[in-house]
């Protein structure tokens, strides 16, 4: 009997999980749209004018970033030095053009953004072209977590990835979807 019980509140719990699994989000309403590819948008003009001074406006205090070589900024005052510096260095001069952004509601509070961007040629660790440094000229993948406070959508966390167009050349969902 003790294992007939246990065998049945093992079912109802996985019959729970997999109702909770695929329960979709709510879809996101246009308001809140409109608002989330505003704030991305402000970050791809910060990110091409270099300036990150009103970051604040955007980010949440607990902000985190992880960047393309896996820098893991924590705090809004050092995710904004860190951008900053990046940008004053590396990335001097360098445009970012975004493409198509893709927005997925996890919670009426919470958004997931993902959108493609090209980088321009760039060259670290200083900025300067020694000839054999030359990075950029490509794509990126930058992930956004994006949270709804006071009414007002703000950045919580980031992390861009360089795409490696061999590698994603060879994408098994892609290639398994011909």
């Amino acid at each position: 009997m003790k294992k007939l019980l246990l065998f049945s509140l093992a079912g109802l719990l996985a019959s729970q999980l997999s109702v909770a699994q695929t329960t979709a989000a709510p879809p996101l309403p246009a308001a809140d749209e409109a608002a989330v590819r505003t704030l991305v948008s402000r970050m791809m003009t910060n990110w091409n004018a270099h300036q990150f001074a009103d970051m604040a406006t955007y980010t949440t205090d607990d902000v985190s970033w992880v960047n393309i070589v896996g820098m893991w900024w924590q705090g809004r005052p050092q995710v904004q030095q860190a951008h900053q510096a990046i940008f004053d260095a590396i990335f001097k001069g360098v445009t970012f053009k975004p493409g198509a952004l893709t927005l997925r509601a996890i919670t009426p509070d919470v958004v997931v953004a993902n959108q493609y961007c090209s980088v321009g040629a760039y060259y670290p660790p200083d900025g300067v072209n020694r000839g054999t440094n030359k990075m950029g000229d490509d794509q990126d993948l930058v992930t956004l977590v994006l949270v709804k406070r006071q009414g007002k959508w703000l950045l919580t966390a980031g992390h861009n990835t360089v795409v490696d167009a061999r590698a994603a050349a060879n994408n098994p969902v892609k290639m398994a979807a011909k």
